[in-house]
């Protein structure tokens, strides 16, 4: 049996803190391999923005393009003196991972107050691509499990 479930993803529909919506989508869950090349994408700073100790801000960022098929993790090593960044996101309808996906905006969190400068360096993300393998059944976890820790 494949497990699915129905999820409401929540966006915004044009801009980040704008008109809210809801998408219902069947979900599924998929195995996947990460090939072993990727590459560091800077994450910079597009405006000025005075940022307040553990106040979450948006901060618009130069464009970030992830290919299709591709997935993308932080890279925590390289940050901004006055904090990291939690998430990248941009307004309108979520895409799939099989699908390049652009982001404008990073969701930084401060842990200190102070101004971020156009042009600064925010952080760093590793993008990996990925071949995408099945939908994983709890069969087939348990299956794995069972052969892997087995010794």
């Amino acid at each position: 049996m494949i497990e699915t479930a129905r999820v409401k993803q929540v966006y915004w529909k044009d801009e980040i803190g704008g008109k809210i919506e809801e998408l219902e989508v069947e979900a599924y869950r998929y195995g996947y391999t990460v090939g072993p090349h990727g590459e560091w994408q800077m994450l910079i700073a597009k405006e000025d923005k005075e940022v307040e100790e553990n106040r979450l801000t948006d901060i618009k960022i130069e464009d970030v393009k992830v290919p299709e098929k591709a997935i993308i993790l932080p890279c925590y090593t390289m940050r901004h003196a006055l904090g990291i960044v939690s998430a990248l996101t941009k307004g309108g309808k979520p895409k799939m991972v099989e699908e390049q996906r652009i982001f404008d905006t990073a969701i930084f969190h401060p842990i200190r107050s102070g101004y971020v400068r156009k042009g600064e360096l925010l952080g760093v993300v590793n993008i990996f691509y990925a071949t995408i393998e099945r939908r994983l059944t709890t069969s087939v976890v348990e299956r794995w499990l069972r052969e892997r820790y087995r010794y």
